[in-house]
């Protein structure tokens, strides 16, 4: 993950859970994805917006 967030097409790893969309200038879009572990982080509504972790799942062991 990024400093800034996660960005489309980028894997969590084991960071999955609760994603928020973020602008350019780091505003809330108040749009939400929940993406899994390892999986890859879906398109965003617009270029160069981000995901940002809001709240993490458990990890299983």
């Amino acid at each position: 993950m990024s400093k800034n967030g996660l960005k489309p097409g980028q894997n969590t790893g084991k960071d999955g859970g609760i994603y928020e969309q973020f602008n350019t200038r780091g505003n809330p879009t108040g749009r939400f994805a929940t993406i899994r572990d390892n999986e890859i982080a879906p398109p965003t509504a617009k270029k160069n917006y981000y995901w940002k972790l809001k709240v993490k799942t458990p990890d299983s062991k």
